[in-house]
């Protein structure tokens, strides 16, 4: 029996251990998100891609009244628009961290939001996954106390 625990220990953490380090590895590459949304009226939207130097967004938002604001991770205004009909913008991300892309719907009908930004995971998830791969460290540690002697 000692044997069997053994081992699905140790394929468990080296699995844990495994996926662990994709996953921190992967938390750290952009990936090109979608933007596809509708917002009521008098809703706030608030997009926040964490982007690098060189990423990329686009956005368009179409509707009757809005507001759309873009800031660099400095809080730095990038653009303003208020509109009553279609506003697009291409944001080249000039320095890395989080941009925000806030939309508000300041008229009586829907506003549609559409594009896409590449962004990667927060901090949050690059410690979930570091998580992961110490939990398959502290496995396998348990199986090596299960081995036959």
């Amino acid at each position: 029996m000692a044997g069997k625990i053994f081992y699905a220990a140790m394929a468990a953490g080296a699995a844990f251990v495994v996926i662990g380090i994709a996953a921190s590895v992967y938390s750290n590459v952009p990936v090109d998100v979608r933007l596809d949304n509708t917002l009521a009226p008098g809703g706030v939207d608030p997009i926040t891609p964490d982007m690098n130097a060189g990423n990329t967004a686009s956005i368009t938002v179409s509707g009757a009244s809005y507001e759309v604001e873009i800031k660099d991770p400095d809080g730095i205004v990038i653009v303003t628009e208020r509109g009553n009909s279609t506003f697009s913008y291409d944001l080249t991300a000039q320095k890395g961290g989080e941009h925000t892309i806030t939309v508000k719907n300041t008229g009586n009908s829907d506003v549609s939001i559409a594009g896409h930004a590449q962004t990667k995971a927060s901090p949050l998830g690059l410690s979930g996954a570091l998580m992961l791969a110490v939990t398959g460290i502290v496995l396998i540690g348990l199986g090596l106390r299960f081995r036959k002697r």
